[in-house]
């Protein structure tokens, strides 16, 4: 074996670790018996005495074996510790010549498990220097190593070889490869610090992998006029902080403390690291360009960053960039990694912070969310878990929730009736009740997100909660830009809800406007706050207090829409498409979580239950949807 750094015994420990190879199964344990006693004798570890067989005979007249060796007699004593003395010598002699003999290539699972055994041995330990040998948890590297490439011999792995494991293995596994690939690189480098297992290891280092990455982007065969655009809207876009503009034009003169208030109030989070994050706009710009852009000369003629970033360019980098994982062996699938979301993410902050066209923002949101975002199927999983497990422990739990809105309104018009009899603290408490029904309510109606039903407005030209005027029916209409998804949420609101909603906006919210020193007649807000919107921190404590009334303590507002759906399923089995249309949701993210398992359980837990709720539940279950 020709090595640039010769390989030699440096102690007995390197001598103990070749014994595998050099003896019996039998001896191997005599003669580690024997090194142990070394250690034991000396008051060394054995990585710190020689092995070399005239620096161990210096070592070993130096020993004071009185009582160690068994023997009758102080002769036969003495003549077991000679005899202990040449096994050791022998032992090392041996292991000697196997480092200088020419290399005998072992069978390839016998060479892995050697390899690996030796790894584990080693692995946290420290040479005679006091440095470490081997990295704590590296037989973990080799047992990877050794799954993917188990036909190859470890001193035959090349450049080749690993590339070919790296084709082969699952797309999960890839990472894993690399990094196993990585730690026994720093083997080989080393490998005259492990003489036990130098014939296991080849004579150089493994060659870089091919990536799949696509070649770089040349920037500079952009036009000038394209980069100065470029670099102008990522300035934009990195800003930290975003002042108000003075509505009369700075004709009042200046506020100095006003201004103070107003640019500390309205501050963004600052950016911690300009540079990291023009890279990631950098590298979000160049992705859009690899994935839509065959042929690269025709991207490098646009002259401007505004018209390289377009719906119809999203729109076809996305879909190579799907198709592209879904034909590699190696890749990803889009909605399996966060790559895709963190560079669209990227670019719908460009986009956003340069007032760009709402139809480019939209094309990107369309494709984060519709394509390779896998956040939502994930939260969606979680959730559903949970409130699975709670109706799994108490079936009486849907009785409470689909009663409930109607339960808190009845106590709460109990308390309207008396309100001039009633105290500070009895008002707020009805005041609270008739809010969480009223917003129970909305979540059976539609299925509405916690932020959707905190800022929703109730007047203006923007009403998304909308009241019926003569012949027309109780409606909500939420533009798509406040959609989490993007799907815009739209259709009747049911009969059974909506006197419990029109109650809180025609008793509950004008005392609330009251007792809040709120301008009713200004007021725009479905739960309005001394401030505007009220508060998150408020809005959570009095859902949180309204649910624990009716003995359901933890539902939290997003867990209705598992709620609504279950429910919904549980009358009407198989009716995926109705319920994908009232979440906002794919058919087929729907068939996913509530065709089979808890879902499945779920519904048939409603089922059993919904024969013995109020009869007016069927204005629920037997409306119609827009």
């Amino acid at each position: 074996m020709t090595l640039q750094t010769p390989i030699t015994l440096t102690s007995l420990r390197d001598v103990q670790l070749l014994l595998p190879v050099l003896y019996s199964e039998a001896s191997v344990k005599v003669y580690s018996a024997a090194l142990n006693k070394a250690a034991q004798l000396t008051g060394k570890p054995l990585s710190h005495i020689a092995a070399d067989d005239h620096a161990w005979t210096d070592v070993a007249r130096q020993i004071v074996w009185a009582g160690a060796f068994g023997g009758t007699t102080p002769g036969a004593q003495e003549a077991a510790f000679k005899i202990w003395v040449k096994k050791v010598s022998a032992a090392i002699r041996r292991a000697r010549s196997h480092v200088a003999a020419p290399v005998t290539r072992a069978s390839e699972d016998a060479a892995w498990g050697r390899l690996q055994s030796y790894a584990a041995e080693v692995e946290a330990t420290r040479d005679a220097d006091g440095q470490v040998l081997l990295p704590n948890m590296f037989s973990l590297s080799i047992a990877n190593l050794r799954a993917q490439c188990r036909a190859t011999h470890p001193a035959a792995l090349d450049t080749e070889a690993a590339t070919h494991a790296l084709q082969t293995c699952r797309a999960d596994k890839a990472p894993t490869l690399r990094r196993s690939i990585a730690a026994f690189n720093k083997l080989i480098r080393s490998q005259n610090r492990h003489p036990a297992i130098a014939d296991l290891l080849p004579n150089v280092p493994i060659g870089d992998l091919p990536g799949l990455r696509d070649t770089p982007l040349d920037w500079s065969q952009f036009s000038s006029e394209f980069l100065a655009s470029r670099d102008r809207a990522i300035k934009i876009a990195i800003r930290n902080d975003s002042r108000q503009k003075d509505p009369f034009g700075n004709k009042l003169g200046a506020d100095p403390l006003a201004g103070r208030v107003r640019d500390r109030t309205h501050r963004r989070r600052p950016v911690r690291n300009a540079e990291a994050a023009r890279k990631r706009h950098i590298n979000a710009l160049s992705w859009l360009v690899r994935h839509a852009y065959p042929d690269r000369a025709d991207a490098y003629e646009i002259a401007t960053v505004e018209a390289l970033v377009t719906p119809e360019t999203v729109t076809r980098a996305t879909e190579c960039y799907v198709a592209r994982a879904q034909a590699s062996p190696v890749l990803l699938d889009a909605d399996k990694t966060s790559s895709g979301t963190s560079i669209l993410s990227s670019l719908e902050t460009l986009a956003r912070r340069n007032d760009w066209d709402e139809e480019v923002i939209w094309a990107i949101e369309d494709a984060r969310f519709d394509r390779v975002d896998s956040y939502q199927a994930r939260e969606m999983s979680v959730e559903r878990e949970a409130f699975v497990k709670m109706i799994e422990r108490n079936p009486a739990i849907a009785r409470a929730i689909v009663s409930g809105p109607r339960l808190l309104q009845a106590e709460a018009e109990a308390a309207f009736a008396i309100w001039d009899d009633l105290g500070v603290r009895a008002r707020g408490e009805a005041l609270h009740l008739s809010m969480g029904a009223a917003l129970l309510a909305l979540q059976l109606a539609r299925s509405v997100r916690s932020r959707n039903l905190n800022g929703m407005t109730i007047d203006g030209p923007d009403a998304e909660l909308i009241r019926p005027l003569r012949e027309s029916r109780p409606w909500l209409d939420i533009h798509r830009s406040r959609i989490k998804n993007r799907q815009p949420i739209e259709g009747e609101i049911p009969d059974r809800q909506w006197r419990v909603i029109v109650a809180w906006l025609d008793e509950g919210l004008p005392r609330w406007c009251a007792a809040k020193g709120i301008d009713f007649e200004a007021n725009q807000l479905l739960v309005p706050g001394p401030n505007g919107v009220l508060g998150r921190q408020s809005f959570n404590k009095i859902w949180n207090r309204c649910v624990e009334r009716l003995g359901v303590p933890g539902l939290q507002p997003h867990m209705m829409r598992h709620v609504a759906a279950t429910l919904w399923l549980a009358a009407n089995p198989g009716d995926y498409a109705t319920v994908a249309a009232f979440l906002g949701d794919k058919v087929g993210t729907v068939e996913m979580f509530y065709a089979r398992g808890e879902g499945a359980a779920a519904a048939k837990l409603f089922a059993g239950v919904i024969e013995s709720l109020d009869p007016t539940l069927n204005a629920f279950l037997k409306r119609s949807h827009a």
